[in-house]
Order: structure tokens, then sequence, then C-alpha cells
């Protein structure tokens, strides 16, 4: 993992005013740490446009250095929802929850949407949250919160991050964005 820290502290501000970026969070889990099993390097992306997605992924905009030096990592792809601002915003988050809700095959999608978006709306008023943000994963018919917090509450639910690194070129447009 000090290879994966030292990494994000010198290439994660390439990425601070990256065209297309929304948000990336740079999530890290260490074995034995808020109760992880494991080790894993786990960032996460929220982008404005799917022109800065392409041009980072292949587009030379920087994923192929991640792919010369650790191989092509799986990218997951869900339909972002909606992000809203916490009352910790102007403060850089430290921690990161993540929750994934079954949809199950006799509830209404769009239903369930509505009620994860009034989730992620109480969740972006918690005390101490950042950001939180609502997505869909149409694959598995779930639905993926994540709330990024600058404290995090020892009652949180969910995967627990520890946040290395965040940027937020064009944050502001997908909170204005549903």
């Amino acid at each position: 993992m000090s290879i994966i820290r030292r990494r994000v502290a010198t290439k994660g501000p390439l990425l601070d005013a990256f065209p297309g970026l929304g948000l990336k969070a740079y999530l890290i889990r260490e074995r034995g740490v808020e109760g992880s099993p494991i080790n894993q390097y786990a960032p996460f992306y929220l982008w404005a446009s799917t022109d800065g997605m392409s041009r980072f992924l292949w587009g030379g905009g920087g994923f192929g250095a991640i792919v010369s030096s650790f191989g092509r990592p799986e990218v997951r792809h869900w339909t972002g929802v909606a992000c809203a601002l916490g009352p910790a915003s102007a403060s850089p988050p430290t921690r990161a929850t993540r929750n994934i809700v079954p949809i199950g095959d006799h509830i209404d999608p769009a239903a369930a949407v509505e009620a994860g978006e009034r989730e992620m709306q109480r969740l972006a008023g918690l005390q101490g949250v950042h950001s939180s943000a609502l997505a869909v994963d149409p694959q598995n018919w779930s639905l993926v919160h994540f709330t990024l917090w600058t404290e995090l509450p020892p009652d949180a639910d969910g995967v627990r991050y520890e946040v290395l690194h965040h940027s937020t070129p064009h944050l502001d447009e997908i909170v204005a964005a549903r």
C-alpha cells in the first residue's frame, strides 16, 4: 500500500483540472484497518462528460500509465443518478463509504431509484459529509451509494475507505445535473 500512497501523492494532483471530470476520490482499504479484510486501491470517479471519461481511459489521459505500472484493472461502470454536497463540502474528505443495495426482481426500478435519491439526500445532510452520490448498476440491478466524509461517524454503514486525495475540477456540473 505504500506504493499506492506514494503514487497518489505524486500523481493525484494531475487530475485536479482534468476536463470532463466531476470528482475523483483516491480510495484505499488496508487489511486490518477499520475492519477491512483486504488491501485495495479503489478510485472512484464521477464524470461530468463521457468525453472526459473516454479521454482518460483510452485517449491518452492517464489510464495508460496505470495499465503500464499495474496491468489493466477491471473498470466498473454505473449510471449516475445524482450527487449532492454536504455541510462539510468546503473541507477535504478523509474517509468514504460505499453501500450497495440490491433492487429485487419484484421492485420497480423507478421506485427504487426514487427511494435511493431520498437516502442520498439524507446522507448528504449529515454532519461531516463532504458529498454523496447515487448510481445504478443495471447489470446487477442495484443502487450504489458513495459518500465522502470529513469525519466518519462510528456507526456509518457500508464498506469504509480512506481518501488519499480528491480532485473536483467540475464538481459543480455534476451537482447541478440530475
